[in-house]
């Protein structure tokens, strides 16, 4: 499994290079409202000169409908550390708050505001479009570069329904901080099988939240900004 989600990823790297020509400028896109899959990620980063590489896979249910997502991601990092948890967000009551269930803990973190969709920013560049397959047997998808906060990313998305492809991202993050992850989605359905994926565990209603703003960013980049943040 974690060696096809890896390869998927790498795929993801050899399509950027082969574009063609769509009929019309694809613009910015969102996800459909409810969609579950699953995210392969592979990483390598230089932490003051110190090298590093992760791997991995998430699995995520995405429930813009009803405010909420759950996230279980299987995470190794160089050297020798395994992160596996799993976060809930879950903005059903207006603003939100993040679970994070690592073992028998876990720890609540209030979420201003209201969930972002998933979408392409309005300000991304389209870059090309490119398809999968061959024959009569292909699929489409649209390539959009964005920019935010010292890093770069380039993403695809199916140009029919928006379905996240794969997406490469690189740059600072903060300095003496290098990241480039590449991540590929597979395995994709829309709507939720199961919504008692999004239930609160008992060992959370017993934890009080922490008022703060946490970075919520996956694989390395996440973990980076974690062992950085103040």
């Amino acid at each position: 499994m974690m060696a096809t989600l890896l390869h998927a990823a790498a795929l993801t790297i050899c399509f950027f290079g082969i574009a063609i020509s769509a009929p019309t400028t694809p613009v910015p896109c969102c996800t459909p409202d409810q969609w579950e899959g699953v995210m392969g990620l592979i990483a390598g980063y230089v932490d003051h000169k110190t090298p590093g590489i992760e791997k991995g896979y998430v699995s995520l249910s995405y429930d813009y409908t009803h405010g909420l997502m759950e996230l279980c991601q299987h995470i190794s990092i160089t050297p020798g550390i395994r992160d596996d948890r799993r976060v809930i967000f879950d903005y059903s009551h207006g603003n939100g708050k993040m679970y994070t269930i690592k073992g028998k803990t876990c720890t609540v973190v209030d979420l201003p505001g209201k969930m972002r969709q998933q979408c392409i920013p309005d300000n991304a560049t389209y870059t090309g479009s490119f398809f999968m397959g061959s024959g009569n047997n292909t699929l489409l998808a649209n390539l959009f570069s964005i920019t935010t906060q010292g890093l770069k990313a380039e993403v695809s998305m199916t140009s029919k329904d928006c379905i996240p492809v794969g997406e490469t991202i690189y740059g600072t993050i903060i300095e003496g901080v290098a990241i480039l992850e590449t991540v590929g989605f597979v395995n994709i359905t829309t709507g939720i099988k199961d919504p008692s994926i999004f239930d609160i565990p008992s060992i959370c209603k017993t934890v009080d939240a922490k008022f703060q703003m946490p970075v919520v960013l996956g694989g390395a980049i996440g973990h980076l900004m974690e062992k950085y943040k103040k």
